[in-house]
C-alpha cells in the first residue's frame, strides 16, 4: 500500500513534466545548433534538448525523430490581436491612459481595456487564427497575448469584468497553447470551442455556453466540463453549477425572405422553458458588425430604426428562468423598403370634406423618384381602386363622389418599381351644400391667460388649427370648441397663423377661415410665461 500511494503522484508530477515539453519532429538536414537557432530563446541551450534527448551525434540527426523541448526554453514573441470590425461606440484605454475610439485595424498588444457602449461591438482576430466578438454594455481586458516562436503555440488570456462575448477558438496547439477566459468569479480554458460568456454587471454572476467543442470551467478549486449543447453557470464563491442542456434553436421557418416595409417587424412561434429570447441582426453571416442586438420577452420584435436596403442575417435564441441563452437560428433575409413612402398630409384621416374636388398633400420621401397614389371605397383597396402614377410632386387633386374613401401613397423608385404603401387613411366627401360657412372676424384677446381666441360663425362645433407660418398643412396644434371662442395653450417661440373651420351636424367642415398671423416672442424671467403679438 505504501508503495501505490508513492507511485500516484510520481506518475502525476511525470506527466506534468512530460506535457511541459514540446515535440518537434526532424527532417533532412536538422542539426541541434539550428534547431536551437530556429526555436530556442537562447540557441546556446540546445546541449540541454541533447542531453534531454540523449542525443550522441548534435550534428546528425535522424530524419522523423521526435524531439522534446522544454516549453521554457522556447522563443516568446509576441501575438498582438487586430480589431477587424467596430460598431457603435467602442473605446479603448492602454495600462492608465486616456480612452480612445477603437479603430478597425488596430492592434492590441496587452494590456488593454476595451469598452462597448450600448449597441455597441467590436470583433477581434487572434495570432492563431481565433475570432472574439466583445457585444455591448461590456468590459473586456487583454492579458498575454505570446507565440511561441515558430511552433505555432499561441497563448492567449483575455479577462471579462462584465458583459458579455462570443469566440470561436482556433484549435489550440500542445502544451503551451491556449485560450483562456478570466471573470471574477470564474476561469475558462477551451481549445478549438465556440462558445459565450456572460458576466453579470456587478460581477457576481458568469454563465458559459457552448455550442461546439467544449469548455473547462473552474472555480473555488472545482472544474466543471461543459460540452457541445451545455451550459454552466458559477456565482460568486461557489463552483460552477452542473452542466445543463440548452434550449433549442427557435423556429424561424415561417419568416419572411424579402421585407418591404418598415420598422422591421418580425415574429416566430414561442417555446416551452423560454422566458425571453436574445435578437441580433448583422449584415455579415460572421456577426462580425452586430447592428441591432435586444431582449425580448414575446417571441417577436419590432425595430423602428432606419436601415439600409441589403441581405441581412438574422438570429434569435431563447433564454432559460436562470439567464442561460440557448442554441441560435439563423435566418437570412433581404430588405427592399427603400424609397419609404412619403407623409401623408391631406386630407387627414376621418376628414368631412365640402364638395366632389378632393387635393391630396404629401411630402417628399428620399429618393423617390415619382409617387403612386391609390384611392379607393374600402380599406382593402380591391373594388373601384383608383390608381395614378405620378411624377416627383406633391400633391394632386381628384372628383370623388360623395360617401367614405381610403387613401394612400407609395414611393416609385429610379426603375419607376413601387416599394410599400403608407398606412391609409379614411375621409368622407359630403355635398357642398350642407356644409357650413366659414368662421369670420377672428380676434386675439391678450388680456387673459392663456389667450383668447373669438370668432363669428353659426355652426355648432368648430375646429382650430395653429400652424408655422406659410405652412397650414403641417399643424403644430389641432383643437376642437363648442362655441366661437377656445383658449389656446402656451407655443415655442416662433411665427404662426391660426384659422377655424366650422363643422356641421353630420361633420362637414366649412373651408378654413381667413388666417390670423401671431408672433410668440421669448420673453425675460420676470416677464410672464409667453406674449403673444399680432404679426403686422
Amino acid at each position: 500500500m505504501p508503495a501505490r500511494r508513492l507511485l500516484l503522484p510520481l506518475l502525476l508530477l511525470s506527466m506534468s513534466l512530460q506535457a511541459a515539453d514540446w515535440q518537434y519532429l526532424t527532417v533532412p538536414g536538422d542539426t541541434l545548433i539550428g534547431i536551437g537557432r530556429q526555436y530556442l530563446r537562447n540557441p546556446g541551450d540546445w546541449p540541454r534538448v541533447q542531453a534531454e534527448n540523449r542525443v550522441d551525434i548534435p550534428e546528425h540527426l535522424p530524419v522523423n525523430t521526435h524531439l522534446r523541448i522544454p516549453v521554457a526554453l522556447l522563443k516568446v514573441t509576441p501575438a498582438p490581436a487586430t480589431v477587424t470590425a467596430v460598431q457603435g461606440n467602442v473605446r479603448v484605454r492602454t495600462g492608465s491612459g486616456d480612452l480612445r475610439p477603437l479603430r478597425t485595424g488596430d492592434q492590441l498588444q496587452g494590456g488593454e481595456s476595451v469598452l462597448t457602449g450600448p449597441r455597441s461591438s467590436a470583433h477581434y482576430r487572434f495570432a492563431d487564427g481565433t475570432s472574439l466578438t466583445q457585444q455591448a454594455s461590456s468590459k473586456l481586458a487583454f492579458g498575454r497575448l505570446a507565440a511561441y516562436g515558430k511552433t505555432g503555440m499561441v497563448a492567449t488570456e483575455v479577462s471579462l469584468d462584465s458583459g458579455r462575448l462570443e469566440a470561436s477558438a482556433a484549435r489550440q496547439l500542445a502544451p503551451a497553447g491556449g485560450f483562456r477566459v478570466r471573470t471574477p468569479v470564474a476561469v475558462a480554458g477551451l481549445r478549438g470551442t465556440d462558445f459565450r460568456i456572460n458576466v453579470a454587471e456587478d460581477g457576481k454572476r458568469m454563465s458559459s455556453e457552448v455550442t461546439t467543442g467544449e469548455v473547462a470551467v473552474t472555480a473555488q478549486g472545482k472544474t466543471v466540463r461543459v460540452a457541445a449543447g451545455e451550459g454552466s453557470f458559477t456565482e460568486a464563491g461557489k463552483p460552477p453549477s452542473p452542466a445543463r442542456a440548452l434550449l433549442p434553436a427557435p423556429d424561424l421557418s415561417g419568416m419572411p425572405t424579402r421585407v418591404t416595409r418598415l420598422p422591421l417587424g418580425l415574429a416566430w412561434p414561442t417555446q416551452p422553458d423560454a422566458a425571453a429570447w436574445r435578437v441580433r441582426l448583422a449584415r455579415d453571416t460572421a456577426f462580425t458588425a452586430v447592428l441591432l442586438d435586444d431582449v425580448v420577452t414575446r417571441p417577436a420584435v419590432d425595430w423602428g430604426e432606419t436601415l439600409a436596403d441589403g441581405v441581412y442575417t438574422l438570429r434569435v435564441r431563447a433564454i432559460d428562468e436562470t439567464g442561460m441563452e440557448g442554441l441560435d437560428a439563423e435566418h437570412s433575409l433581404t430588405l427592399d423598403a427603400h424609397p419609404l413612402p412619403p407623409l401623408a398630409l391631406a386630407p387627414v384621416l376621418g376628414e368631412h370634406l365640402d364638395g366632389s374636388r378632393v387635393r391630396f398633400r404629401w411630402s417628399t420621401a428620399a429618393g423617390a423618384r415619382g409617387y403612386v397614389l391609390q384611392i379607393a371605397p374600402t380599406p382593402e383597396f380591391t373594388h373601384g381602386l383608383i390608381e395614378r402614377r405620378l411624377g416627383p410632386v406633391v400633391e394632386h387633386e381628384e372628383d370623388l363622389g360623395e360617401g367614405e374613401w381610403h387613401w394612400r401613397l407609395a414611393s416609385l423608385d429610379e426603375t419607376g418599381q413601387a416599394h410599400a404603401f403608407s398606412a391609409h387613411r379614411a375621409f368622407v366627401v359630403i355635398p357642398r351644400a350642407s356644409a357650413p360657412a366659414a368662421p369670420t372676424d377672428l380676434k386675439m384677446d391678450m388680456r387673459v391667460h392663456p389667450i383668447a381666441v373669438s370668432w363669428q360663425g353659426q355652426a355648432p362645433r368648430y375646429r382650430v388649427v395653429v400652424a408655422p407660418a406659410g405652412d397650414f398643412f403641417r399643424p403644430m396644434l389641432v383643437q376642437e370648441s363648442d362655441g366661437p371662442r377656445t383658449f389656446l395653450p402656451g407655443l415655442p417661440p416662433g411665427q404662426y397663423q391660426l384659422r377655424v373651420i366650422a363643422l356641421g351636424p353630420d361633420g362637414a367642415a366649412s373651408p378654413p377661415s381667413a388666417g390670423l398671423a401671431f408672433q410668440v416672442i421669448p420673453v425675460l424671467p420676470f416677464w410672464p410665461a409667453f406674449i403673444l403679438v399680432p404679426a403686422l
